[in-house]
């Protein structure tokens, strides 16, 4: 199989890896919240809400390290972990620890991940589509090494450039 090929093998698991990145997000998000020294979040469709020493409220939160956390994912992924319905949640950081260990337990034990690991070792498995090309003949170790070849202007060059001009 070539790269194309793989790649596309890897599309029926799109939503695993979405997954996964979603909550990878609620990890960056409690490590933003313990960066600023946050103990609460308030998390809605339309914004996020860090409370501590400080207040912050946005439609998203761009951490330290760059990683943006989008009120609208956190929201979906929240409700989903929760398993009902409000207008926000209120999360500590070590419930959003918690509830991402929980998530990441049901993945390792899910169908999901067994159908990845399955495409894995398929297109591990897969043999080359294209053997690889044949290498030209080593000259035998007896022979000796040609010396590359200059050119007489070079040479000439090289002695005229070490010769000091007569005064």
């Amino acid at each position: 199989m070539d790269t194309l090929k793989k790649a596309g093998a890897m599309l029926a698991h799109l939503d695993l890896f979405h997954q996964m990145l979603d909550l990878r997000g609620l990890l960056q998000l409690a490590a933003h919240m313990e960066e600023r020294g946050d103990r609460v979040t308030l998390i809605s469709g339309e914004t996020i809400t860090l409370i501590g020493a400080e207040m912050l409220s946005d439609a998203g939160v761009t951490t330290g390290k760059g990683a943006r956390i989008e009120a609208a994912t956190a929201y979906r992924v929240l409700q989903g972990l929760k398993g009902h319905d409000a207008p926000e949640y209120a999360v500590t950081r070590e419930e959003l620890g918690a509830l991402n260990a929980r998530a990441v337990s049901e993945l390792e034990g899910g169908d999901a991940l067994k159908a990845f690991g399955d495409t894995l070792a398929r297109i591990s498995a897969a043999p080359a589509a294209a053997p690889a090309p044949a290498q030209a003949p080593q000259p035998e170790a007896s022979a000796p090494a040609e010396r590359p070849g200059r050119g007489r202007r070079a040479a000439e060059t090289e002695e005229n450039a070490t010769e000091q001009p007569a005064a």
